[in-house]
């Protein structure tokens, strides 16, 4: 159970960036519970936010929602969108509001604005330093190329979902875009570090090894690969059962001939397969 708690603490770490913002609502939870009149208001913005962080933090609370017999919720990894209950944003900002509200002198109303606006901006972050922050092209405010990516490989009305394997920088856009296409990894294991085989192949300095990115992809059931243009790889990729469906913009879009004609492979096969056709060692 202490194992569990730590990894729930870690997730609230993560959820709260650099902490000021669970500072902020902790502050302002607070005050609600000790200011607040309305008894819905200081439910809802004052203990409601203390609940669920407690009950994120209890160890049962993860095994019930993993647990694919009771509520069959494969995922782990989504645990930290419990979180998202927390009216966060609403209850900091209603917090701030009353306490501002409620200062009688102009003056010093004027001067608590102030410091507010001082305390939010210097405990967040320039949203525009951020290297994923660009001029708009589109009315989705995502690249124009990730559109074009994903409207070449999503399925047709009536098919499957896809999976797919994109470079890192382009994880934050494509399910903002078409959450018909599932990916090999998602923005949470690109900001946290998380490990998995595909991304560790496709992040990796230097020349791509194709034996390896075909037998993560290929254990992962995806039928297609993304890769940019400029990246080597030390073998041609189209040499083991892959075709080059499109190249957009500055990135190639490869379809593996064996998951398109085989939906239901099983990735036993590969495990099995993997020494013999990959000349991957076990791990």
């Amino acid at each position: 159970m202490y194992g569990i708690f730590m990894e729930c603490l870690v997730d609230l770490k993560d959820f709260g960036g650099n902490g000021s913002i669970l500072v902020l609502l902790l502050i302002s939870s607070i005050y609600l519970i000790v200011k607040e009149s309305d008894i819905k208001k200081k439910l809802l913005f004052g203990i409601m936010p203390f609940v669920i962080v407690a009950g994120f933090l209890f160890p049962i609370t993860k095994k019930l929602y993993v647990s694919e017999k009771l509520l069959g919720i494969e995922e782990a990894a989504t645990y930290y969108r419990i979180l998202w209950l927390i009216p966060m944003y609403v209850t900091i900002a209603y917090a701030f509001t009353k306490f501002i509200s409620g200062i009688k002198s102009a003056v010093k109303k004027r001067v608590a604005v102030g410091v507010v606006a001082v305390v939010i901006a210097v405990t967040g972050s320039c949203v525009y330093s951020n290297e994923y922050v660009f001029k708009a092209e589109n009315p989705y405010h995502i690249p124009q190329h990730v559109i074009d990516i994903c409207d070449r490989i999503s399925p047709l009305d009536g098919e499957e979902r896809v999976r797919a394997a994109f470079p890192p920088e382009l994880t934050y856009f494509v399910r903002q875009y078409n959450t018909d296409i599932l990916l090999a990894y998602g923005r949470d294991y690109v900001d946290n570090g998380y490990y998995t085989g595909v991304k560790a192949v496709m992040s990796a300095e230097g020349m791509m090894k194709t034996d390896e990115l075909l037998y993560y992809t290929r254990m992962d059931l995806d039928r297609y690969i993304i890769i940019p243009t400029d990246k080597e790889m030390d073998k041609d990729i189209t040499q083991f059962n892959v075709r080059l469906v499109d190249t957009v913009d500055k990135y190639n879009i490869y379809e593996d001939i064996l998951i398109g004609d085989n939906r239901e492979l099983e990735r036993d096969a590969f495990v099995a397969e993997k020494e013999k056709i990959y000349g991957i060692e076990n791990e």
